[in-house]
């Protein structure tokens, strides 16, 4: 893989003169969502909420999906009828990771609703399971509790 060809302005590239521009514009998404991902945790951290949600998701995947579809069409000039489903190659999993990051990152930020919704469990299959014969522990809150891990 050529990174040389990929920054190449208005090289048109073919199946024939570039044939592993899938597997960039792939690391291309990836590195997107990547970022995105990495975005919309930071702006979750710090309290901005201008995307959050449903906003945020689907402006991730404009940003994964389009924003290499221009670069192909108006900065390389590629050729895409040339390859074999070019314009979406990588999406779902660039979708995936930016979903990741972004699901730790909430996770990260959300430890005592996590800790409250464990609890709920526990109670649930307590009464569930008649809660006599059932050894399980509660869930601590690591903040309130001793800082003996770090």
């Amino acid at each position: 893989m050529s990174w040389k060809k990929f920054t190449a302005y208005k090289s048109s590239p073919s199946v024939d003169t570039y044939p592993s521009l899938p597997d960039a514009i792939t690391w291309m998404r990836l590195f997107l969502g990547l970022t995105y991902g990495l975005s919309l945790g930071y702006r979750e951290s710090t309290c901005d909420s201008s995307l959050e949600g449903a906003i945020g998701l689907i402006m991730g995947l404009n940003v994964i999906v389009f924003l290499p579809i221009l670069y192909l069409n108006f900065f390389l000039n590629a050729q895409t009828d040339s390859y074999k489903a070019l314009n979406f190659q990588g999406s779902p999993n660039a979708l995936a990771l930016m979903m990741l990051i972004w699901t730790i990152f909430f996770t990260m930020l959300h430890e005592n609703e996590e800790n409250t919704l464990a609890n709920a469990v526990i109670q649930t299959v307590k009464v569930v399971t008649g809660g006599n014969d059932v050894v399980v522990e509660e869930v601590n809150d690591p903040i309130a509790g001793d800082d003996s891990e770090f």
